[in-house]
């Protein structure tokens, strides 16, 4: 019985959001997620609920579809207990779920791992749109999404981490400590995702489930390796089931899906790493205001909206578009930007009308010119160097400047 609940709950899950990620199989896989969506929220809300299609992670439609893995598993754990009863184990059954289970971890860790090594999932935050909020004003994905993307080699270590536990779990003798080693991997990712509120917890908790649930019968052996005792007699897979033909193309099909799914992670990634950091125009950066006036006064003076603008941030590069203004306080508002000859059309929502900043670029001195809230602005801009940059990696730090206040 436990074994059936193992493999109709476990193995739901598993296709759901495991297989559920992969390019290509998420749009096959989506009718059923949807399916269980609804039952886990019927039965436990009482009514449906709309499922967001575009994968985004942790959305309810996420947790009902859990709840369906669970219940609807449950429900076909009992009937196959009924309609089964006299079979006396389940050892092939169980190799084929550990075959699914291991190469669904593989495809997500090298996926992961390639985002990471080639610092794409956090690289953005280095682009100016990201340079002027202050710390106190990140939400707790974006402190964590800041910190990882403030140092491309600590990224770059963390995705090889999960590159090189699922390289391990290709291999006969080396699957256990691909296993092993994917456990911590994931338990790390796992545990920021929950306390720094980032909404993958759900695949990132189905992964270390599955890290766990394979390696689990070795760890007897392990905890005796390391408390330097003699190790039990090796634990070995149970036979695959099938013929020798059917053994090796299932094998054959889940080599082919880690490469074609990884070429295709690199493939997207190497150009979209490029595009992040290659600026399209000189006003790309980040411009500290020289002055600013409203209504032909100078703004420190008007006490009224729209407030200075002391600090922009001007993002141009392709598929990464955006204008940031910041107020003298600290306050900062991201706009939807479209760059035009001489015009920046900026809105705070997608819906909303384009409010026309004229710009011209005098030398080095940029000039925003145009109508915020029926009041007339002028601002003059010079690039500023963030303190970031002149922070990098170095082994003999600088002794302390006893003349400086402590923080």
């Amino acid at each position: 019985m436990a074994f059936r609940l193992l493999f109709a709950v476990g193995g739901s899950a598993l296709v759901v959001f495991a297989y559920g990620n992969v390019i290509g199989l998420n749009l096959l896989i989506m009718p059923l997620k949807s399916a269980l969506a609804q039952v886990g929220s019927v039965l436990v809300r009482g009514n449906r609920v709309v499922v967001d299609t575009s994968n985004s992670g942790d959305t309810l439609g996420d947790w009902c579809a859990l709840a369906g893995c669970l219940l609807a598993g449950i429900a076909a754990a009992i009937l196959w207990s009924a309609l089964d009863r006299r079979r006396d184990n389940y050892r092939s059954a169980a190799r084929a779920l550990f075959e699914v289970a291991r190469i669904g971890l593989v495809v997500e860790l090298i996926a992961y791992g390639l985002a990471k090594a080639i610092p794409i999932q956090m690289g953005y935050m280095t682009q100016p749109a990201h340079q002027l909020p202050l710390v106190g004003d990140l939400g707790l994905k974006d402190t964590l999404w800041t910190f990882m993307g403030a140092s491309d080699a600590y990224s770059i270590a963390t995705g090889l981490a999960e590159i090189t536990a699922g390289m391990l779990l290709l291999w006969r003798r080396t699957w256990l400590a691909g296993g092993l080693l994917a456990i911590v991997a994931m338990a790390q990712v796992f545990l920021l995702n929950l306390c720094y509120d980032v909404p993958v917890k759900i695949v990132s908790g189905t992964l270390l489930a599955t890290a766990i649930a394979l390696t689990l019968p070795h760890w007897p052996n392990v905890a005796r390796v390391l408390t330097n005792m003699t190790p039990l007699p090796p634990r070995r897979l149970w036979p695959a089931p099938g013929t020798r033909s059917v053994r090796i193309g299932a094998a054959s099909l889940g080599y082919f899906v880690v490469l074609a799914h990884t070429a295709l992670i690199a493939a997207i990634a190497v150009p979209a790493i490029i595009d992040m950091h290659s600026p399209r125009s000189p006003l790309d950066g980040q411009w500290e205001a020289i002055s600013f006036t409203v209504d032909g006064v100078p703004a420190a003076l008007t006490g009224q909206e729209p407030g200075p603008w002391a600090n922009v941030a001007i993002t141009d590069r392709t598929d990464y578009t955006s204008f940031v203004s910041q107020t003298p306080q600290g306050a900062t508002t991201l706009w939807a930007l479209e760059i035009s000859d001489g015009t920046l059309a900026i809105r705070q929502r997608l819906s909303d009308t384009p409010t026309n900043i004229r710009y011209r670029l005098d030398g080095d001195t940029l000039v925003l010119t145009g109508t915020i809230d029926n009041h007339s602005i002028e601002g003059l801009y010079r690039s500023r160097v963030m303190e970031r940059a002149n922070s990098h990696f170095r082994l003999v730090q600088p002794g302390p400047d006893d003349n400086l206040p402590t923080s």
